[in-house]
């Protein structure tokens, strides 16, 4: 990989700062220059080169886009806290408070070394802990952000002198930590190069195989992208729309390796044999005006057909890391597909730098104000999620992580219009808790563009979210991650920190009912409390209840741990086969008993991939991928089997019939035979008898009897409360009976 190296002297540096910095901010870096020169003296890294070359190095990349003299000067001194004497203190002292804020979000966390050993903190601790610490400091300073990704640019690059294990463990860091943020922060351009030096050390013989055939596709594609060219060029320029260029735009080779693992696997085989990169051609269109990207898009259309569901617009809603362009897909003369983006140069230029552009120029942003604002957003929810949590470090990081600095994002909005952003997956009350901690708290309904929705229902981007508050706090099945109810870790943290706040009382009472409940849905309302206090490890039924009502247990823990009791009390039935390849490897297939399986040998069917059965001739059923090319042509659709790969414990399954109590409304009964189609739950029977004319409000409210085949207490526990969260579900338990139901004949409805 292509390594930087800038002299010690600082020539080029400093020939490079004098094109924008005033006298005084260029005497204060020449200063530092001197000052970090002669504290690292002669060390050298392990690559055998000066250490001060590194820092000198990240302050050259910030100056390659006018970054301003504190922060030059604190990526001169970023090492000098840690690896010298010199205290940030004196560093505040000599070169003033700025500065030495920006070196202390950037220097390790202060206990260390021998302060590590007294506080008994393991190295995985402190480098939590330092990474709480830069990320928290950041919220205040984005500068201290991009020093330290610039700083991790550098070090990757010269990661060749380290150990295998050393070079590993690094690029797995900057993978799940440093191009996150590269992305958040719109640097684009280095989020690309931080990913293709990760493959390099992490999976080797993948980086080769796809830059070899990133290479070749280029050579391939060059005459037809000079024959696009020109035709493009010709046609807009026929419309008085000003072209400043077209451009060859080949996929990122990370992005290419994601996308072969998640279609084919990770094994090292999958880039000598099935790991071809799709050959699908990419241009940019880059126009002097925003107005001109929607015009030439429409000319565009004109001229090529657009391929129906590819048209993006992101001018008009930016993505969540400043991007911004529209996207389309054409189907050129020859049925060739081509994915064309519009841009302006300034669009371009903010795609690859994004946040940069605050310094790089003032003129470059296309709206310098919703720079300034989707940045100062992210800081902000930064700032939020990495103290929501004071007694536990970690739980504030892991937000972060998981929530602000994951890939994919959507935005919500108030019935007002205020935009929140939060991870794609979302739901309803992850909203509610974004938008104030009472309102999520308090939530009791929800209605998603204007109709009434489950809390646990996850949000599409640009979703209009109403929020209804009750009277009481928060619910702790809310807390369970099966149930769907928040999907972000700023939303589970702040629930819990409410449970925690009850005292003894409070948690006794709500706890005691929260069992009454759990064992009234699980059809067993006699188990006794103390048996269920023994079972869970706890010394008696109240101290079991303090556990619930404080959310140290879960109701949905506690409902599954006492069904396990009782659970093989029942009959059960095989619900699957155990199928063996040609290799040996065993797998097992659901939803075909008594029959003997084999697995094609062409299309080599593995869990994962969709598959399907055909009953042959000889009474065998052969396992293919979906689409496999040695099926018939002329299949008759009698032959085919519908099936599922699983997990050989859960194919004995175990029949269970439910009541749910329901206020009907049009779709309740789709929206719950859905969901059990998600949890490839086989639906046995289903009966819901009329209700008589009452004319009075009961006259709406029906039950619904299920009969269901369940492979294990986990999956019971968690129907019965996905269906009570359901809207118009009141009440479910179980009948604690065979799914045996004698409803008339004609109300009865069985699924094939």
């Amino acid at each position: 990989m292509k390594q930087d190296f800038v002299e010690a002297d600082g020539r080029v540096f400093f020939d490079l700062i004098r094109t924008y910095l005033k006298d005084e901010d260029y005497c204060c870096v020449q200063r530092a220059f001197e000052f970090a020169r002669q504290m690292h003296g002669e060390d050298k890294r392990a690559s055998g080169e000066l250490f001060f070359t590194h820092p000198l190095t990240v302050a050259h990349y910030l100056a390659e886009y006018k970054l301003d003299a504190a922060a030059l000067v604190a990526a001169l001194l970023h090492d000098v806290a840690e690896d010298t004497r010199v205290t940030v203190g004196e560093i505040e002292a000599m070169f003033g408070k700025e500065v030495a804020h920006l070196v202390d979000g950037l220097t390790k966390f202060e206990q260390m070394s021998e302060d590590a050993a007294a506080t008994k903190l393991s190295k995985t601790d402190i480098e939590s802990k330092t990474l709480h610490k830069l990320l928290g400091m950041m919220a205040q300073d984005v500068r201290i952000g991009i020093i330290k990704l610039f700083d991790r640019r550098h070090n990757m690059q010269t990661m060749a002198a380290k150990s295998p294990e050393s070079q590993k463990r690094k690029a797995q860091e900057t993978l799940a930590v440093y191009t996150p943020l590269a992305n958040r922060l719109g640097i684009w351009f280095l989020k690309s190069e931080l990913e293709a030096n990760c493959l390099n050390i992490l999976h080797p013989l993948a980086y080769q195989r796809i830059d070899h055939q990133l290479r070749a596709l280029h050579k391939k594609h060059h005459p037809f992208f000079t024959n696009i060219r020109q035709e493009i060029s010709n046609h807009l320029s026929g419309s008085d729309l000003s072209v400043v260029d077209i451009l060859y735009s080949p996929e990122n080779i990370y992005t290419i390796y994601k996308s072969i693992v998640q279609k084919h696997g990770q094994a090292d085989h999958v880039f000598t044999q099935n790991g071809r990169i799709s050959p699908l051609f990419r241009v940019v269109i880059l126009l002097r005006e925003e107005l001109d990207c929607y015009l030439a898009l429409g000319r565009i259309h004109q001229k090529w057909r657009p391929v129906a569901g590819k048209l993006d617009d992101y001018i008009a809603a930016p993505r969540e890391n400043l991007y911004r362009a529209l996207h389309t897909t054409v189907i050129y003369a020859n049925g060739q597909h081509i994915r064309i983006r519009f841009r302006t140069a300034a669009m371009n230029l903010m795609s690859e730098i994004g946040v940069l552009a605050k310094w790089a120029g003032p003129g470059i942003a296309t709206a310098p104000d919703e720079l300034n604002e989707r940045v100062d957003a992210l800081l902000k929810n930064i700032k939020t999620t990495i103290n929501v949590d004071s007694q536990d470090h970690r739980v504030g990081l892991q937000g972060v992580m998981e929530d602000l600095l994951h890939d994919q994002q959507i935005v919500a909005f108030t019935p007002k219009g205020d935009a929140k952003e939060l991870p794609q997956g979302a739901t309803a009350l992850d909203f509610a808790y974004a938008v104030h901690t009472e309102v999520g708290n308090y939530a009791r309904e929800a209605y998603i563009n204007e109709q009434l929705a489950p809390l646990n229902q996850p949000l599409r981007d640009g979703d209009r979210v109403e929020i209804k508050m009750g009277r009481s706090g928060p619910q702790r099945v809310w807390l369970d991650e099966d149930l769907g109810f928040m999907r972000t870790n700023y939303a589970r943290a702040t629930a819990r920190r409410w449970f925690r706040r009850l005292n003894r009382k409070q948690a006794l009472a709500a706890g005691k009912q929260l069992l009454l409940e759990e064992l009234q849905m699980l059809g067993l309302p006699e188990y006794s409390h103390w048996d269920a206090a023994a079972l869970l490890g706890h010394p008696s039924a109240e101290d079991l209840y303090v556990a619930l009502g404080q959310a140290e247990l879960l109701p949905m823990s506690v409902g599954t741990a006492i069904l396990t009791t009782v659970w093989n009390r029942g009959p059960s039935r095989q619900a699957g086969t155990v199928v063996r390849s040609l290799d040996g490897d065993t797998f097992f297939v659901l939803d075909v008993v008594n029959l003997p399986l084999r697995l094609c040998g062409t299309c080599v069917p593995r869990p994962g991939i969709d598959i399907i059965g055909y009953r042959r001739s000889d009474r065998q059923v052969s396992v293919h991928k979906q689409g496999c090319r040695t099926l018939p042509a002329d299949i008759s659709p009698n032959r085919l089997m519908r099936l599922r790969w699983g997990e050989e414990e859960a194919g004995q399954v175990r029949s269970v019939s439910i009541q749910v109590n329901v206020h009907d409304r049009p779709n309740l009964l789709y929206e719950i035979a859905r969901f059990l189609r998600d949890e490839q739950t086989n639906i046995s029977s289903i009966y819901a008898p009329e209700t008589p004319r009452t004319g009075d409000a009961t006259e709406n409210n029906k039950m619904v009897f299920i009969g269901l085949e369940i492979s294990s207490p986990r999956q019971l526990v968690r129907i019965l409360h996905r269906i009570k969260a359901l809207v118009n579900v009141y009440e479910v338990h179980c009948l604690n009976t065979p799914a045996r139901i004698p409803p008339p004949a004609s109300s009865r409805y069985r699924p094939e």
